[in-house]
């Protein structure tokens, strides 16, 4: 990889972070080459991960866990081409041994945050899986639990509550993909999770 390329997938990478005051920054950033470069940009896993780092650092945006570069070959990608997926994600879960892959929740500014196997609580404080920065949102406002068939929502006695597809969650409730969880001023929308009953 030439300096030139590495600096645009830097750049890229910083395009793909750029959030309002609402979200956490992605802090996952899965870059696909053409498999004929993918020995020379190997390398730079590290030296990308630790440089976006510090942009986000600088910019004082919220991240979710360390920030993580994978770079992987794709037949899909042209010599010398790049293309970049970036996510929201607790990045210590390698992305082929996570539980939870394909149930996704897309935050309302475009970004997502992968949901995996067990708890997610998402609020304001800083001691959640998914932070969320507006006022309306209690420090722990609402948890999803998935057993790997089943994504369950749960109200943690927020102040504010919380609603799914306008309607207030009173107790646990299955959500489907396409439903929408709406916490404060943030809506998170369901993607790519089948709600089946629990088998018997």
């Amino acid at each position: 990889m030439s300096l030139p390329q590495r600096t645009a997938i830097l750049e890229a990478m910083h395009r793909e972070a750029e959030v309002g005051e609402q979200t956490l920054a992605p802090n996952s950033y899965l870059v696909l080459v053409a498999p004929g470069d993918h020995a020379q940009v190997a390398q730079f896993a590290g030296p990308l991960a630790r440089a976006q780092a510090e942009f986000l650092a600088e910019q004082r945006w919220g991240i979710a866990d360390e920030v993580v570069v994978e770079l992987q070959p794709d037949d899909t990608v042209p010599p010398g081409s790049f293309k970049i997926i970036a996510d929201v994600r607790k990045a210590r879960t390698r992305r082929e041994d996570e539980a939870g892959r394909g149930v996704m929740l897309l935050i309302d500014d475009g970004r997502r945050y992968t949901v995996q196997a067990g708890e997610t609580v998402i609020g304001r404080g800083r001691q959640v899986d998914l932070r969320v920065r507006d006022e309306g949102v209690s420090r722990r406002h609402a948890a999803l639990r998935y057993d790997g068939r089943m994504v369950v929502l749960t109200d943690l006695g927020s102040t504010n509550g919380t609603r799914l597809n306008d309607r207030p969650v009173t107790e646990p409730v299955a959500v489907n993909p396409g439903d929408v969880i709406t916490l404060g001023g943030v809506t998170l929308t369901v993607q790519g999770v089948r709600a089946d009953p629990p088998p018997n």
